[in-house]
């Protein structure tokens, strides 16, 4: 089975597509953060609530 080539545009396309999907995901997620007044609350408590329950999921018997 011949192995595929892949000239120099197509990977230097590919590089700059990446790119711009990693600058969109990140504008999307400052913007979410900034425009929510209780966002960063929001997210510690589901944080704090998520390890409370590992810690009694560690804690609990087997019997």
């Amino acid at each position: 089975m011949p192995k595929p080539t892949f000239t120099g545009f197509t990977r230097r396309r590919q590089r700059g597509t990446a790119a711009t999907e990693y600058i969109v995901v990140s504008l999307f997620l400052v913007l979410v953060l900034l425009t929510g007044p209780n966002v960063i609350k929001q997210l510690m408590d589901a944080f704090k609530s998520a390890y409370a329950a590992f810690l009694y999921t560690l804690s609990a018997t087997l019997f």
